[in-house]
């Protein structure tokens, strides 16, 4: 669910000149990308800039005098009354974190930007108190040995292919990847899209080596639609929330899975995360996700303990 802004809504959104996003982009301070010949600034680029780029991010709110670096208020937040939230960026995170600062019980929250792999590896390690996967939770087991987990699912979406519009390769299924003349734009290890896209070539009995374009990563299902709009290459594996944004693509459903916010089951009660469930379970939460294209808010606020 990674939205997708024009310069001039950014510009809004920042509260800055149209012409002062384009020299930020310019100067390599803002990442973009071009969608076909149109300029879009991505949920998570934008994410970024204000959690790289701005000392005023206002998500953080210290009663003592805050540290400087990411990395040290990383360790503050460990160690204080505070939570560090993993996930890769997106319009529903983005909400959430938003409403702790207002919430009668929230805490200051500092969002690290981690794919699914990576924020429950960094979970295990107690580097995050939660983070977003989008995996089923019989998968979580396996990636968090011995720790009594939570989750509560915000959403549910869609995995599948993009391609170009019309289907011209005629994409279907997972088999039709080993054609000669397919070329594959594929995420990077530990993403959702890579791993489900794994998941389901050892299910087929499919190896890798015979996938034109999977051994070179992009880094965003953005980046991998831009590649198939382009013609860079026929197919790719992500969500389709993307591929409804964007006028050029097409998309094939392959997979459901849910977007999870996962914590140790213990930290269920106390005030911060019980804040966290009470603004996911909230009518305003499922108004923003009925407002995204390829989320479903049926399940939305359910709790699976694993």
């Amino acid at each position: 669910m990674n939205k997708l802004y024009t310069a001039q809504e950014v510009a809004d959104r920042l509260k800055i000149k149209k012409t002062t996003v384009y020299e930020l982009i310019k100067r390599g301070e803002l990442e973009s990308s071009k969608i076909g010949k149109q300029l879009r600034i991505s949920e998570e680029q934008l994410s970024r800039y204000l959690h790289e780029g701005s000392s005023s991010q206002q998500d953080i709110h210290f009663s003592d005098v805050p540290p400087e670096s990411s990395l040290l208020k990383r360790d503050y937040l460990l160690y204080s009354n505070g939570l560090i939230i993993s996930g890769q960026a997106s319009s529903a995170l983005e909400y959430l974190i938003r409403q702790m600062a207002v919430h009668p019980s929230g805490l200051p929250v500092l969002h690290s930007h981690l794919n699914t792999y990576n924020g429950l590896y960094s979970l295990y390690f107690k580097k995050v108190h939660a983070t977003t996967a989008g995996i089923l939770p019989e998968q979580i087991e396996m990636l968090l040995p011995g720790t009594s987990a939570a989750a509560v699912i915000l959403y549910e979406y869609d995995l599948g292919f993009y391609v170009q519009k019309g289907n011209p390769r005629k994409i279907l299924s997972i088999c039709d990847l080993t054609h000669p003349d397919i070329i594959l734009a594929n995420r990077e290890k530990g993403s959702t899209g890579r791993m489900y896209l794994d998941i389901l070539l050892k299910e087929a009995q499919i190896s890798p080596n015979k996938i034109k374009g999977y051994q070179k990563e992009h880094v965003s299902d953005l980046s991998t639609a831009n590649a198939v709009i382009n013609g860079q290459a026929d197919t790719a594996f992500g969500a389709g929330s993307i591929a409804f944004q964007l006028t050029d693509l097409d998309f094939v459903p392959i997979k459901k899975i849910p977007m999870l916010l996962v914590m140790e089951r213990d930290s269920m009660e106390k005030p911060g995360f019980a804040a966290l469930t009470e603004i996911v379970r909230s009518r305003e939460f499922k108004t923003v996700l009925d407002l995204q294209p390829g989320c479903n808010s049926d399940r939305t606020g359910e709790i699976i303990y694993i």
